[in-house]
């Protein structure tokens, strides 16, 4: 396939490089094939009309190739859109539940440490700090019934 389309790329080079000479020796006057050397043969265009007529019709013929190339991929571009929405319907939801699923049971495991672990840590320590706080107030209890202040240095009073 491969090589069918190198062959048929290379005849249209050809073509397109064979027209490009002609053109410039009409220009100069001068004709591509000489009169009389191939009977009954196809010569260039002499006119510049003729010349205008044939590149409207290249330019046609690559125009109707052009859309029909656009076509071809806004219908490949269709296709895809439709194979990757059905990807995602069939294969990408799934997994966004079962990750999700995956998360529930994620945040309901750190709720049951935090009640069974943290909760009576916290609580032990809120006991303790408590505690010491009740033990520091009564040992600075007399000093402040008493109401003693502690001079600071610099003071006059």
């Amino acid at each position: 396939m491969r090589a069918f389309g190198g062959l048929i790329g290379g005849a249209i080079l050809l073509f397109i490089v064979w027209m490009g000479v002609a053109a410039v020796a009409s220009y100069f006057g001068g004709h591509f094939v000489p009169d009389g050397a191939v009977p009954n043969s196809w010569s260039p265009p002499d006119t510049w009309a003729t010349w205008r007529d044939i590149v409207i019709v290249l330019f046609a013929f690559f125009w109707f190739f052009a859309g029909l190339l656009l076509c071809v991929l806004l219908a490949v571009l269709i296709f895809l859109a439709l194979q990757v929405r059905r990807l995602v319907k069939d294969n990408v939801a799934p997994a966004v539940d079962s990750l999700k699923d995956s998360l529930d049971n994620v945040r309901g495991t750190v709720e049951f440490a935090g009640e069974t672990v943290a909760s009576p840590l916290i609580r032990t320590y809120a006991l303790v700090k408590g505690v010491r706080t009740g033990l520091a107030a009564l040992r600075f209890f007399p000093d402040r019934v008493r109401g003693r202040k502690r001079k600071k240095k610099g003071s006059r009073r």
